[in-house]
């Protein structure tokens, strides 16, 4: 071994490529969609998130690139003070620090708030502590606690996409109950209500705020990079997969919620 390498390395390649599938996966996409459909329309809704799907695509394919080539301790901001200048590393360091220190919350409230809507008698609060707890308990089992994590959540988060992809493939058809508004095929009747567009462009521009959050943490696989025992062969398959993500599970499930729900 590396004397120099302070690094586990107990990651292992399904746990970068569940990370590079669904890792990113969350509030953003199951709970923001609704607002942004409602301002934007379901055409510019998918029309955002392609935008920004292409964008990342890029960035994470270049950030791979590096990653593979320097496979440092510190996250991909040390590539920026090494390959940009060290005042612009800087920045982003903290910048990441501070994106997540304000997303993390707002993670666990969502979850907490969604319970909620099934359970009424349990206050917020106590789901919040029990996710606290939860996450405590993860990070004191390090990387491979982390890993594993991932691995079993994201399996969990697109176990649900495709489900609700398929049971929405049947609405849009008219399989439905036949007491329910789709007992008979809708097709593209509700998605084209106001020529699928709402709001003008300002609507249209309001939706890249969510499809931006909703992509947050896909450089989360060129964190984890350092940390697997062969980068080398892991990280670009891990990277391809983005791409089947971004049309699989983001693209056309906002395809099917533009289709069954008005916006």
């Amino acid at each position: 071994k590396n004397r120099h390498n302070r690094l586990n390395q107990n990651m292992k390649g399904r746990h970068l490529h569940m990370i590079a599938i669904g890792g990113s996966i969350g509030a953003g996409l199951f709970v923001g969609t609704g607002g942004a459909l409602n301002r934007g329309g379901p055409m510019g809704l998918i029309l955002c998130y392609m935008i920004i799907g292409v964008m990342m695509f890029n960035v994470v394919f270049a950030l791979g690139e590096m990653a593979m080539m320097y496979p440092v301790s510190g996250g991909f901001y040390v590539l920026v003070t090494r390959f940009v200048d060290p005042s612009w590393g800087f920045a982003m360091g903290w910048n990441y620090f501070l994106q997540w220190l304000f997303i993390l919350p707002f993670e666990i409230l969502v979850a907490s708030f969604t319970i909620k809507y099934w359970n009424t008698e349990v206050h917020p609060a106590v789901w919040m502590t029990v996710f606290l707890i939860g996450l405590t308990i993860i990070t004191c089992f390090g990387t491979l606690g982390y890993a594993e994590e991932e691995f079993w959540s994201s399996a969990l988060k697109l176990t649900a996409i495709v489900t609700f992809i398929f049971i929405g493939l049947i609405c849009v058809c008219g399989g439905g109950p036949s007491n329910g508004d789709f007992s008979e095929p809708v097709g593209t009747r509700i998605f084209m209500e106001e020529g699928g567009f709402r709001n003008g462009f300002k609507g249209f521009v309001s939706c890249f705020v969510t499809a931006a959050f909703a992509f947050a943490g896909t450089e989360l696989v060129g964190l984890a990079a350092a940390e697997t025992k062969t980068p080398l062969r892991s990280l670009p398959s891990a990277c391809k997969q983005v791409f089947w993500r971004i049309i699989l599970f983001y693209i056309l499930s906002l395809l099917f919620v533009g289709l069954l729900i008005s916006a």
